[in-house]
């Protein structure tokens, strides 16, 4: 008879039916308990994996970029002989793993999501890949995303569009698309994204996922195709408060303290938009769980976007990147861009950073002074309401049709100021489409963070 077991996250399954459906919805917790119970084995999870991209990844998906199975089976099997020998295996060992396309995985493509870098090998793992494989995260491959990461829609010259997992034909957010739909259609349980401007939290909230991006340099951006190296920085997609701790822990190698000063949430009053009641509702109904006070800075939505400094970084970046990159079909923004060859919704994009001034310009040290100030006016507000946390939607409007550009977000804040924020699910519209909620701390405080979202998690699920 089938005994039920609830996980650390509470969600329940039976021991010794861990089949191909309890694999589709599974946390890493409730994964590492079956392999260490030898309910499952790391191949049996690897082929649900291949087996799930298989059935729905092209056309109603379209998450995948690069698919190396051959591989990934036998780095399962090494797992497994390991588990079968009594050796000490790591956190993630076994356990089905993606990574974004801009990732370099050592002898895969770094693609990025263009047709012009397809033929670019990768001679060694960025560090991040290092960490998942030493925990024995088994890597299936590489997840379809918005191209070079210039946007939040998608949009790739490569693989084309990729779908929300809750609705074909709307966007799944960006940059980091395939690697969100990847973990909420069942693929993985949990897949690797980059943030630059909000794209590990975007695709997060519209494909109804826990996001993270942590404090500027909490972790390393090393072989990772650059937007923005002031901003740029690797983070976790996954479905459970419980995972992203899990996975932060991981991937920063430390542990965040999990209890500590009550948290004191301010709800930012024009991160709202006033024509959208039911994404308005939805945060404020999920923040409540936590209680909050309302917190007015009709500035800085504006201040942020002033502060953004991808735009004098982008090009001199790519080139540097590129540089030693033979197999590139081009070596610069302005050759790219003059090529054509792009997504058709990358031409405004890429033609404007293709002239900018860069970081020559005298212009750079003047945004450059605007993170740091925007920051320190930061720290001020939450002092001065006496709050912790500052809460709004991740985005104000909903996924827009493939095609559409997106308006709405407000995850340029934690980008330009360096402070961590984390996307939360929210609920849903009225026509089924995820909501996010975004919380911002100060810098350093991932911990306020990861518990805020647990607090939520845990409350909602008991109602």
């Amino acid at each position: 008879m089938a005994v039920l077991h609830t996980a650390a996250n509470g969600s329940s399954w039976r021991l010794n039916r861990m089949h191909y459906a309890d694999y589709l919805t599974a946390s890493l917790f409730e994964l590492q308990y079956a392999l260490q119970r030898r309910e499952i084995t790391s191949r049996q999870l690897t082929e649900y994996a291949l087996q799930r991209i298989a059935e729905v990844d092209r056309p109603r998906y379209n998450a995948i970029t690069w698919l190396f199975a051959a591989e990934a089976l036998a780095a399962a099997d090494t797992v497994d002989a390991r588990r079968q020998r009594g050796e000490t295996v790591g956190l993630l060992a076994g356990v089905p793993v993606l990574i974004k396309d801009n990732i370099d995985v050592k002898g895969w493509p770094t693609s990025a999501g263009s047709v012009m870098l397809r033929d670019v090998i990768a001679s060694e793992d960025a560090p991040l890949v290092t960490t998942l494989r030493n925990q024995g995260g088994i890597l299936l491959g590489k997840t379809a995303m918005h191209e070079l990461a210039a946007g939040i829609t998608g949009a790739s010259s490569l693989t084309g569009y990729t779908h929300n997992a809750w609705r074909e034909g709307r966007s799944p957010g960006g940059s980091s698309s395939g690697s969100a739909v990847a973990v909420a259609a069942g693929y993985v349980p949990l897949a690797i994204g980059t943030d630059t401007a909000g794209s590990v939290r975007i695709p997060a909230a519209f494909n109804g996922l826990f996001g993270l991006r942590m404090t500027k340099g909490a972790l390393s951006s090393e072989g990772i195709v650059p937007l923005s190296p002031t901003q740029d920085i690797p983070g976790p997609l996954v479905r459970s408060s419980a995972d992203l701790r899990l996975v932060s822990e991981i991937l920063r190698g430390q542990c965040f303290a999990a209890e500590g000063e009550s948290l004191r949430v301010g709800l930012w009053q024009e991160g709202f938009a006033d024509d959208e009641a039911e994404i308005n509702q939805a945060v404020q109904a999920t923040v409540s769980v936590l209680g909050s006070q309302i917190v007015s800075w009709p500035q800085l939505e504006n201040l942020a976007a002033e502060a953004n400094i991808i735009g004098y970084e982008f090009a001199d970046a790519l080139a540097e990147f590129l540089a030693d990159k033979p197999h590139a079909q081009f070596h610069t923004l302005q050759a790219i861009a003059a090529s054509g060859l792009y997504h058709p919704q990358l031409a405004t994009t890429f033609k404007a950073r293709a002239m900018h001034p860069g970081i020559t310009s005298e212009s750079y040290t003047v945004v450059q002074q605007r993170q740091h100030d925007l920051y320190q006016q930061v720290e001020a507000m939450f002092s001065q309401y006496n709050i912790n946390l500052l809460a709004y939607p991740v985005v104000r409007r909903a996924p827009v049709l493939h095609g559409e550009m997106q308006e709405g977000s407000n995850a340029l804040v934690s980008a330009v100021t360096g402070a961590p924020a984390i996307s939360i699910p929210a609920g849903f519209s009225d026509d089924g489409m995820p909501i996010g909620l975004e919380l911002l701390a100060l810098r350093g405080r991932e911990d306020l963070l990861l518990r805020a979202a647990e607090d939520i998690q845990k409350r909602l699920q008991q109602g």
